[in-house]
């Protein structure tokens, strides 16, 4: 293995340690962000040094090891797609289906750290969503409240959320989903209300949901198509 091929060995291995630190909490998210921006840079420029030995096609370059070519271009690919992500959806990180009435966390502020996200829902926020996401609205079904808290609580379940809250008088759910490689987490409510018809006769029920991550400017649209899922299968 050539020399090109260890560093990028090397700054694999500390990104991988640095996801480590970030899931048992050893390291905090802005020191995370810190050696994950530094290592991409760093990498980026072995990558492009890699390639460009490749075009140039002289002798020396035909020595280099195919496992260095694969490493450049992994990371320009992975690169190049985590750009188009972050450039398809707004920079936004809170997500919710009721842009007037915004459904409330009764339990999550006191499970995020000091440096997590503020849960105030802003004005620029709703303009970016609606703009971005303008079919996420209310959830409308028929039947009561109690049946539709014990339909949310299955499909919350079937999504792999974890419940930690549940208030079925009020019609209240609070979840949280752990992201399978980094371990992120979003905080999620679920709000369930009656819906009166006419004369005061009961239609139905109407099902909010709020999804917001604890950390990052950008979720890259994961809460607004975790609220997508949910009501996929709520219409089931």
């Amino acid at each position: 293995m050539n020399n090109l091929a260890i560093w990028q060995a090397g700054l694999l291995l500390l990104l991988c340690l640095s996801v480590l630190g970030l899931r048992t909490e050893l390291i905090p998210f802005k020191g995370f962000a810190g050696i994950f921006g530094l290592s991409l840079i760093v990498s980026i420029a072995l990558a492009v040094i890699v390639l460009f030995k490749f075009v140039t096609g002289s002798q020396s370059s035909l020595q280099y090891s195919a496992l260095s070519l694969v490493f450049a271009i992994a990371i320009i690919g992975g690169i190049a797609f985590l750009l188009k992500q972050i450039a398809a959806v707004p920079r936004i990180h809170d997500i919710s289906t009721n842009l007037v009435d915004i459904p409330q966390f009764t339990k999550a502020l006191a499970l995020r750290n000091a440096g997590a996200n503020s849960l105030a829902f802003s004005e620029d926020v709703a303009r970016q969503q609606k703009s971005a996401y303008p079919t996420l609205k209310t959830l409308l079904i028929a039947g009561n409240i109690d049946v539709a808290v014990k339909k949310s609580m299955a499909i919350a379940q079937q999504l792999g959320w974890h419940i930690h809250f549940i208030d079925e008088a009020e019609g209240l759910i609070e979840a949280t989903y752990t992201s399978a490689l980094f371990g992120f987490i979003d905080d999620i409510v679920i709000r369930v209300q009656a819906v009166n018809g006419e004369g005061g006769v009961k239609a139905g029920v109407q099902i909010d949901l709020r999804s917001a991550s604890r950390v990052g400017e950008s979720d890259l649209g994961a809460n607004a198509q975790r609220i997508k899922e949910f009501g996929v299968l709520l219409m089931k």
